[in-house]
């Protein structure tokens, strides 16, 4: 399973968010103005191998995904974002959705993209997680 789905299913357990209603896994819906998307945008190649036959699967899968915040006030947007960035940033040997997580490394504080086409803030960061396969 994706990244995204696991981090949106933490969010949903340690926040007030809400999946399906103002938190989603994916690209961020037009509604509502006030809201959460965990997209999962790129993976890498592992080169952790499971000792084993040479063709085997590697141990781990390395995905990169992008938490993205928005909201109609931009103070609003960057403390929610930070809110979330102190959740993941460095998060390591812990469990989510059932699956490891060996490591979630930050690519950097969240940024501000700007406003989009009806006025609302965005904030993003970006993270690489290292977890179990499958």
């Amino acid at each position: 399973m994706p990244a995204d789905s696991d981090l949106v299913t933490y969010l949903d357990s340690a926040t007030a968010l809400t999946a399906g209603t103002d938190l989603f896994a994916g690209p961020m819906p037009e509604l509502p103005d006030n809201c959460v998307a965990v997209t999962h945008y790129n993976s890498q190649q592992s080169d952790d191998y499971a000792m084993g036959a040479s063709l085997s699967a590697p141990g781990l899968e390395i995905e990169d995904v992008q938490v993205m915040v928005r909201n109609t006030a931009r103070s609003t947007a960057r403390t929610n974002a930070d809110a979330y960035h102190a959740l993941f940033a460095n998060l390591h040997s812990t469990t989510l959705s059932g699956r490891a997580y060996y490591r979630i490394e930050e690519e950097g504080t969240p940024f501000c993209i700007g406003q989009d086409q009806n006025g609302r803030w965005r904030f993003v960061a970006n993270y690489t997680c290292k977890k179990a396969r499958g």
